[in-house]
């Protein structure tokens, strides 16, 4: 044994480095590279567009007219926007999309929070990196926008450092916002004007009057405490001065009322996806907006920030139009009034234009980006590698893809009760594709109880079920709601602690509305378990609705079974006329569960309440035959009470192996999953086979070429045992060296290969096209990937080759043809 791992601790090798350096990238586009005849003369009007703006309006920052793309080329800014419509509905309306590239590209704060960048990406770029700042994010919302029929627009401008920082440490989460817009809804139905009048109040109304001014002045008591540590709570957060206030640049989306119905215009921030109206506090000012087809510039004042900003971009004395054929109407100024300062277009000397130049030279180029496209994958990784966090005011929002995690898991909010978040409240988590119909999991921290939500289709129908963390037993206390029209029993609601089942029905045959269970307290005994512990059973309590085919003194409203006293008791339901109702109570023999019994009748065991005076006894046959049915449904019923526990045991038994053995559901039309499962089962299938080709392997019998080296004698002696042992042992102490020979052989040839591969490019790199470079790197990924299982196969095999020597030492030594 010591011998065999001296010998396989020879066998080393060492990883080699693959060199990926001096790679060329994929090469772009020509429309990237360079500018054509059109795009040079859109240049050249956009820079004397910038010296007019900048000689009359010396005091404001300069424009964004041309800023460098990826390759170092001007482009103009309005060509960095093309209206493109992806093939997936999420992306029509503009919440999804804003919400789309929210979560998609990372958000990257500008180097210079107070300049205009220098650089904007393509977004066919932002897009595959994941990756842009403001600018970059909202030029490919704005896309997205126009190519489903937005008017929208890229706007450059002023914000505060909330919205420049995308801190929303300080805003409420918005799932808690729509939480408790719908719990407001529930509170507030609407009023029915033709619903039936109630009937008429006889109680005081000066009563009722000092009660609800009591009850008021308690009210507003509690609501000025409320408003006062709200404000020190809002005081204490509240952030420090900002020494860039209202000299942060930020970039967002602006959509215009009128197209796709869109009422009311609005901004949205590209890099959290939320909508602000256009008057919001968090924007302070305008410079420009911009879109597929011209250039406006913010000729109005905004020193008392949006509140009185025109949208109207055809109003020429307040926005001032890059080329003069834009689709917005042109506010013609009446003769006589001044033209107000940097509205005139005067030609300079040696330009004079004719109406022909102007007509087929200005006008915008095509988008210069290539087309964007995005492919299923990465539509449904939604994330970068496909999760996301997010901040908020005492709440923590992480996002994750489908079918990333095992367990289905797409959402998790985790609220805490302080600004540090090291204090859990709360943790919400949402599910999708689950095959045990799993959808949501809401856990309080404070006393560890987790409530399950889950959708129709569970075999035994469950909605909901409430436990603790701490207290898995079926005995524990835990509630569980019902799909109450999926089950035959119509079981709605089941409560249960250590001593007590109730259980609420509906729409049942029997009219069985509640039963309650209550059981004996157990006495702890020290001794050891003879099986299943089975609750005692003191009393079972039931009710029943009120049957309109039978009069109330004949129809049964409660049954109670007391089991520990041997007493039963029915009430019946309470007439019209009535305040009291009837009531019978029998005493009956003591019945052990599961046994058989003789009922014996007596006159004296019946104590009976008649409301009805005149109404005549019942004869004892009619006493015998109820006292009968009693008894018998007293036994069913505390048969259905351990059917009801095996529900529970079941219930239980299958939510852990749900747990364990978590399985999501594939759609039909999710070919790519279902291509990857039908893999998955071949390969499980693969695995099967050989798992029974290694079985059947051992069962041969191992010792017979060293037996019928001897001869196939009967039996053995000593020295025939002893050098059988060692030849056995030998041969497979070879074979495992062997082995590891061979592996490291092939780990050497792997890595010769990779290395000359290595200098074969060294010498040809300056020759070879982008293609060829290409095929290198794929060749080289594909050397290391074997050479990484190689040493994994050789790591693995050290590790096994002990365990296998010495079991087969262990069988040697209890195979009963060598017991000397």
């Amino acid at each position: 044994m010591e011998s065999l791992v001296r010998e396989l601790e020879k066998v080393k090798v060492e990883l080699p480095e693959a060199d990926f350096r001096n790679i060329p990238k994929k090469e772009p586009p020509d429309s990237y590279k360079s500018n054509n005849k059109k795009e040079r003369l859109i240049l050249c009007y956009a820079e004397n567009f910038r010296r007019q703006f900048r000689q009359l309006y010396g005091d404001r920052k300069a424009l964004l007219l041309t800023p460098l793309n990826e390759c170092g080329i001007e482009k103009f800014i309005c060509t960095s926007v093309r209206p493109t419509r992806l093939p997936y509905k999420e992306l029509y309306d503009y919440d999804g999309a804003a919400a789309f590239v929210a979560d998609y590209v990372t958000y990257t704060v500008l180097k210079e929070s107070t300049e205009l960048v220098s650089t904007l990406n393509s977004s066919t770029l932002v897009l595959g990196q994941q990756e842009g700042n403001c600018f970059e994010m909202s030029v490919v919302l704005c896309s997205l926008l126009l190519g489903v029929g937005y008017d929208a627009y890229c706007v450059c401008g002023y914000a505060d450092r909330e919205i420049c920082l995308r801190d929303q440490t300080r805003r409420v989460c918005p799932v808690l916002e729509q939480g408790d817009m719908e719990e407001k809804k529930k509170e507030s139905p609407e009023k029915n004007k033709y619903a039936v009048r109630t009937p008429r109040d006889l109680a005081s109304k000066f009563t009722k009057r000092m009660e609800d001014k009591e009850l008021s002045r308690i009210r507003e008591q509690e609501r000025i405490k409320r408003d006062e540590e709200q404000a020190a709570q809002t005081e204490r957060e509240k952030p420090p001065p900002d020494d860039l206030h209202g000299l942060r640049v930020h970039c967002w989306v602006l959509v215009l009322s009128g197209k796709r119905e869109v009422p009311v215009s609005f901004f949205i921030d590209s890099s959290t996806g939320k909508t602000y109206p256009v008057d919001s506090e968090h924007y302070l000012g305008i410079e420009s907006v911009w879109n597929h087809k011209n250039y406006w510039v913010n000729m109005q004042d905004c020193g008392q920030g949006l509140k009185n900003m025109v949208y109207d971009l055809g109003d020429s004395t307040k926005w001032e139009y890059f080329f003069p054929n834009v689709d917005k109407p042109m506010l013609i100024i009446p003769p006589g009034e001044d033209v107000p300062k940097g509205e005139e277009h005067d030609v300079e000397e040696g330009e004079e234009l004719s109406e022909e130049e102007v007509k087929d030279d200005i006008d915008l180029p095509p988008s210069w980006v290539q087309p964007i496209v995005l492919s299923q994958k990465d539509f449904e990784m939604r994330c970068p590698l496909g999760k996301k966090t997010l901040l908020y005011n005492r709440a923590k929002f992480e996002k994750f893809a489908e079918y990333l995690n095992q367990d289905g898991l797409v959402v998790r909010l985790t609220t805490y009760k302080d600004l540090e978040f090291t204090k859990r409240q709360q943790v919400q988590e949402e599910y999708k594709h689950r095959e045990d119909c799993l959808y949501l999991r809401v856990t309080d921290c404070a006393n560890d109880q987790i409530t399950d939500y889950f959708r129709p289709g569970r075999p035994k129908a469950l909605k909901e079920h409430t436990y603790f963390k701490h207290s898995p037993g079926p005995e524990a206390a835990r509630t569980m709601i019902f799909y109450a029209e999926a089950r035959l029993d119509g079981l709605v609601k089941r409560e249960q602690s250590p001593l007590q089942i109730v259980e609420m029905f509906q729409n049942r045959e029997d009219h069985l509305c509640y039963k309650e269970i209550n059981f004996l307290q157990p006495t702890k005994k020290f001794e050891p378990a003879t099986g299943a512990y089975k609750r005692q059973v003191v009393s079972i309590i039931e009710k029943f609705e009120r049957n309109p085919a039978k009069l109330a003194n004949e129809d049964i409203a409660e049954k109670r079974f007391f089991l520990s006293e041997s007493k039963v008791i029915v009430l019946y339901h309470l007439g019209d006329d009535n305040i009291t109702q009837s009531r019978t109570e029998f005493t009956v023999p003591h019945i052990e569960e599961g046994q058989a019994y003789t009922l014996l009748f007596s006159p004296q065991n019946v104590a009976s309440f008649e409301v009805d005076s005149h109404a005549k006894s019942p004869k004892n046959r009619v006493v015998y035959e109820l006292l009968d049915s009693l008894v018998n449904d007293q036994e069913r019923s505390r048969a259905k009470v351990r059917a009801s526990e095996r529900e529970v045991r079941d219930i239980l038994s299958s939510r852990t192996s749900e747990e364990i053995n978590c399985v999501l559901s594939i759609s039909v039309y999710d070919v790519a999953r279902n291509e990857t499962a039908k893999q998955h089962r071949l390969e499980l299938e693969r695995k099967a086979a050989e798992e029974e080709r290694l079985r059947k392997e051992k069962e041969m019998d191992y010792l017979a070429p060293y037996l019928a080296r001897l001869g196939d004698p009967e039996s053995l002696n000593k020295p025939d045992i002893h050098q059988l042992k060692e030849d056995c042992l030998k041969d497979l102490r070879t074979h495992l060296v062997e082995t590891a020979n061979i592996i490291q052989a092939r780990f050497e040839k792997e890595t010769s290969d990779l290395q000359k591969k290595q200098s074969e490019y060294q010498e040809k790199q300056n020759s070879l096209s982008t293609n060829e470079a290409q095929e290198y790197v794929d060749a080289c990924k594909e050397s290391m990937f074997r050479i990484h299982i190689l040493e994994q196969r050789l790591a693995r095999h050290k590790t096994v080759a002990p365990m296998k020597y010495r079991e087969m030492e262990d069988r040697l030594r209890l195979d009963e043809r060598l017991q000397s």
